[in-house]
């Protein structure tokens, strides 16, 4: 009954190696799926023309995805941030050769401050001329001899990088105040915050997060983009905002900010220079846009045109569109308590004077008084919106792959009760590596499409009770070449079927990934 299988290739959109990954290297975001197996369940479930929504809209993959094969299209998202890296994402009217000219203009007016800024006593070995800082690391294990790294911009990295400790007057610009006279944010963060890893070294604010040296920088790179009249504001923001987390405290050399998806600030940090990683994310607007164009040139041979589209920031749980319009819905929800959006989108969006509301933020977090039932109740507001808007005999797919079992029975009672059928699941490996083999480091690692068609549940299929044991000893057994991980996605696949068809009640409650993997291995020695 369980149709498991790789997304079927689509020609016309191209291969993971094409390079098309690049579009959404514009800006950071969490959970951000890869591009080809969007694009292939968009291809297999609707036509030219057809309207595509995503409630969960994220930073835009399924947005370009559709338009990009002539699909209209509208996304639906809480988080403002991510509405504003969506729009950008997608943008295809630019002309490389105007961007390029305001940018040096930007380069022009800001250079000699920053320049000034993370100079440097020291004379270039081959040219004379002042080395600037790169970056600068101090904490406990620089105590008394602090160091930095250092270069030549007229002889370039390559050439003039070195590594020293500092100056007493490189120390002393280090520590001491700036002159900030232009804006910056003063948001506090919340009194409670979940996943709170920062507030124990007296980070209150927003602004604690930066160096007073590159809080002085940062106001007046934003000043200034704001300030220049530029037709392509918007993206200079959007490197202006990707810039922000490793302009910050949270940046090691060893430690990449946001990397374990919460506020985690290192004993060892790092002052990096903001001009030097400005820049270097311009080329990734650069970059994504050349592949943006690339991408709908490649396409253009078999499509007709470039599909219409819109973005809303709101909530999903009220869906502002009439019933029965939607040809088809693809999203990927929040996982419960894995990703907190508004908590690690507070920086970017107080730098960008975004209000972000979360009363109807569907997450897990007990700091907003929000359980896994509050959770569930808000999830299923979305996904009855989603089915009213839904036309009968229409898709609706559903990437969801919460590691906490108990909760896959509260999601697809959901499904069932707004007449959305289980019609298919699809294992995607969502970073296109081998499977981890290693029993003791298990951990999985492919994302679950559940597919579901909008027509009445005509009620269970069967209803007998199973061993879980003796079900995965089944499953090991005829997938005898296969990892760990390729055995459990299949387990978690058929549970799932289980669950929705089998009128029998499973109780998943004390079943985790641990305890799955201990059955597997004592079958594997069984078997």
């Amino acid at each position: 009954m369980i149709e498991i299988k790789e997304p079927t290739h689509v020609e016309d959109t191209g291969s993971p190696r094409s390079g098309f990954s690049k579009i959404y290297q514009i800006h950071k975001y969490f959970g951000r799926k890869p591009w080809k197996p969007i694009a292939d369940l968009i291809k297999q479930n609707t036509n030219e023309g057809d309207h595509v929504l995503d409630i969960f809209v994220g930073s835009g993959v399924t947005a370009l995805e559709s338009i990009a094969i002539n699909r209209n299209f509208t996304g639906i998202d809480l988080n403002p941030i991510a509405i504003f890296i969506a729009k950008n994402t997608i943008n295809s009217n630019f002309d490389e050769k105007e961007f390029t000219r305001e940018y040096k203009k930007l380069k022009e007016k800001l250079n000699p401050f920053f320049e000034e800024l993370y100079s440097t006593e020291e004379c270039c070995e081959y040219c004379e001329s002042n080395m600037k800082i790169i970056h600068i690391n101090v904490g406990p294990n620089y105590e008394g001899r602090e160091e930095g790294y250092f270069y030549c911009p007229k002889c370039g990295r390559r050439k003039s990088n070195k590594r020293r400790t500092l100056t007493e007057k490189e120390l002393e610009d280090f520590n001491k105040e700036y002159p900030i006279d232009k804006w910056i944010p003063k948001n506090d963060f919340p009194d409670n915050f979940y996943k709170d890893r920062f507030s124990y070294k007296g980070v209150d604010k927003i602004v604690d997060m930066f160096t007073d040296r590159n809080l002085y920088g940062l106001s007046e790179l934003l000043h200034t983009i704001k300030n220049m009249d530029f037709k392509y504001e918007n993206l200079f923001l959007i490197a202006f905002s990707n810039t922000l987390l490793h302009a910050s405290i949270l940046k090691g050399e060893d430690v990449r900010p946001l990397g374990v998806n919460n506020y985690w600030i290192p004993d060892d940090y790092m002052e990096e220079n903001v001009w030097l990683r400005f820049k270097e994310r311009v080329d990734k607007v650069i970059k994504s846009k050349r592949k943006l164009k690339d991408k709908l040139n490649n396409l253009s041979s078999f499509n007709k045109g470039v599909g219409n589209h819109s973005f809303k920031n709101t909530s999903s749980t009220s869906l502002d569109l009439d019933s029965n319009t939607i040809d088809y819905i693809i999203t990927d929800p929040p996982y419960g308590d894995g990703i907190q959006y508004s908590e690690l989108s507070k920086v970017w969006n107080a730098w960008l004077q975004f209000e972000y509301e979360i009363d109807n933020e569907i997450i897990v977090n007990p700091e907003q008084n929000k359980g896994k039932d509050d959770f569930i109740n808000l999830l299923k507001k979305s996904i009855k919106e989603g089915a009213r808007v839904l036309k009968d005999n229409k898709k609706f797919t559903l990437c969801f792959h919460n590691k906490k079992f108990s909760i896959w029975k509260d999601v697809l009672d959901i499904f069932k009760e707004n007449d959305l059928v289980l019609e298919k699941i699809t294992i995607v490996d969502q970073l296109g590596n081998s499977y981890n083999n290693n029993w003791a480091k298990f951990s999985p690692k492919n994302d679950l499409y559940l597919t579901f068609i909008k027509q009445e549940f005509k009620g269970y299929t069967h209803s007998e009770p199973y061993d879980l044991k003796n079900l995965i000893k089944k499953i090991m057994k005829k997938n005898k070449d296969s990892s760990c991980t390729q055995i459990y996605d299949k387990l978690v696949s058929t549970m799932i079927w289980e669950i929705f068809y089998n009128d029998y009640q499973i109780d998943l409650s004390d079943l985790s990934i641990k305890k799955a993997n201990k059955m597997m291995q004592e079958i594997e020695e069984e078997i």
